[in-house]
């Protein structure tokens, strides 16, 4: 039994350590000369000498990284006794325009912290990039599309605020986990909706692209009798306040292939294959939906032996993806420039 466990973990580390080969394959297949014209200033750990070890057994240390300064607590919306927050990350002694990331928590609507993903907030700042990541309103407390229209109000606070804060407003990217990755994929297929920004119609909120770790996308799935998610219709009966039968039309709107569009942005999709609570299925009919609209620069990624949520922490498998999602960022932050000749 001993050497059955050793056996697995070589096994596992081996997987792990080929990871970001195979990933880079998987992308320059569906991406070609876009992905391999572009590169990454961070290397994942090719051997277990480079592991960030001192991350992985303190998860707090890269809030510490002198290159980076961290303002917390900022309020960026704030109406009768509710105050929302952010905090954001950006390098130390800018003096350009920094292309951005709006960075949505997990927690199934009901919780979460914006302290989550920081592995992936502080490299990328470190990277010459602002990255907000914010917080909305939970559900029993309110229902859907509240929970959206919080996280349009940050976009609209981070765009007023721009200058500021160095940040380029014309290159706004979302990403995500969990239902923050849902939410994350409506930020980017709902832009300038005027349904989801009340009081604040005019206000520009598009999006640059949109990177979703195992996002949920199947709101109908667990309603059936013989589902095996059958605490998840539990669970969206609280955020919607009610059945598909009772609020059809919130359905609809929570449900992210209802707004895919010629206009949809481009999406990267991350999903690991042994996720117990988003079965990889599910996010692949969400990118067949994408490809349909011929969404131009999206793809898709299933990781083998990845559970959900494998970013929440510094761990091995989040040190091997962080690169890829660097490396796709700067693709479309490239694709942005040469478009718009640096304007």
């Amino acid at each position: 039994m001993h050497l059955t466990g050793w056996c697995a973990l070589i096994l596992r580390l081996w997987i792990i350590f080929n990871l970001p080969e195979r990933l880079d394959q998987k992308m320059e297949q569906q991406l070609g000369n876009n992905w391999k014209n572009t590169s990454a200033n961070f290397d994942p750990p090719g051997s277990i000498l480079d592991i960030n070890w001192h991350s992985w057994f303190n998860p707090n240390i890269v809030f510490e990284d002198p290159r980076i300064e961290i303002i917390r607590e900022q309020v960026f919306h704030q109406e009768n006794d509710l105050q929302l927050k952010l905090d954001f990350y950006r390098p130390k002694g800018s003096k350009k325009l920094l292309p951005a990331i709006l960075q949505i928590h997990g927690g199934a609507w009901i919780s979460g912290s914006k302290r989550q993903a920081a592995l992936l907030m502080t490299h990328m700042a470190v990277q010459g990039w602002a990255c907000f990541s914010v917080v909305h309103r939970f559900s029993p407390d309110i229902v859907f599309p509240e929970h959206l229209i919080d996280i349009k109000h940050a976009l609209q606070w981070i765009r007023n605020n721009a200058e500021e804060y160095g940040v380029d407003p014309d290159f706004i990217v979302v990403t995500g986990g969990s239902a923050g990755g849902h939410l994350a994929s409506l930020m980017a297929l709902t832009q300038n909706k005027p349904e989801f920004q009340p009081g604040f119609e005019k206000t520009d909120t598009s999006i640059q692209g949109c990177v979703s770790l195992y996002g949920v996308f199947d709101f109908s799935e667990p309603f059936n009798d013989n589902t095996p998610y059958p605490a998840k219709a539990k669970l969206l009966e609280i955020v919607c306040g009610g059945t598909p039968d009772s609020k059809p039309e919130c359905y609809n709107q929570i449900t992210p292939a209802y707004w895919i569009s010629e206009e949809t942005p481009p999406f990267l999709l991350v999903q690991g294959e042994t996720d117990a609570l988003i079965p990889v299925n599910e996010t692949q009919t969400f990118f067949h939906a994408l490809q349909s609209q011929n969404s131009q620069n999206s793809a898709m990624l299933s990781l083998p032996l990845v559970e959900h949520a494998f970013d929440i922490f510094p761990t091995l498998t989040a040190q091997c993806i962080v690169p890829t999602i660097e490396r796709y960022l700067v693709m479309l932050h490239d694709n942005h420039i040469n478009r718009t000749g640096g304007k």
